[in-house]
């Protein structure tokens, strides 16, 4: 091998551990990759009675320690549901249709035999007269692989809240959510 080769040969070696030990020095590089809707809406299902809800997207991640990260989040996407009863009037939630009208005119219906149940649950807060307890139901729950694109949609929950006597209350709720993406190298 002649010195001009051998040269090429170290320099190259030189500049691959170069970048080596900046990458496990920096903590290596990382991407992120997320596809997802932004904020979370409030529905009124009944009188006195509101759930919080958010789209989650299915999250993936792999790497190397200290040389390289990936993280994606994108479809299908999850609806969270989110509801506390301080009145403890209800005690089942049973979602049966939902309906998701994307933003180009795509309707797409689809039957649900969602059905939970609420939970006692104590909330505590603190105020100048000390700690409060109020006793409540609660649920927090999902809606697995419910949106499967990545587009401004509105989603409307039909269905039916159980009170604690037996006694069925319909509701229908809608709330909009606008699709949201993000690189990060």
């Amino acid at each position: 091998m002649d010195a001009v080769k051998r040269r090429q040969w170290v320099l190259l070696g030189i500049g691959l551990a170069a970048v080596g030990a900046c990458t496990v020095l920096s903590g290596g590089l990382a991407v992120s990759r997320v596809r997802d809707f932004g904020g979370q809406a409030a529905l009124r299902l009944a009188d006195g009675l509101q759930a919080y809800v958010w789209l989650a997207p299915r999250s993936t991640s792999f790497g190397v320690p200290f040389v390289f990260h990936y993280y994606s989040a994108g479809r299908p996407f999850g609806l969270h549901i989110h509801l506390w009863d301080d009145r403890r009037q209800y005690r089942t939630i049973a979602i049966t249709e939902v309906v998701l009208a994307y933003q180009d005119g795509v309707v797409v219906r689809k039957q649900a035999a969602w059905t939970r149940q609420l939970h006692p649950f104590t909330q505590f807060s603190s105020s100048a007269a000390g700690l409060i307890r109020t006793e409540m139901f609660m649920l927090s729950d999902r809606l697995e692989g419910l949106v499967g694109r990545h587009t401004d949609v509105t989603i409307t929950l039909k269905g039916q809240l159980v009170k604690v006597n037996g006694e069925r209350v319909a509701f229908e709720a809608a709330a909009s959510f606008k699709a949201e993406s993000r690189l990060r190298v």
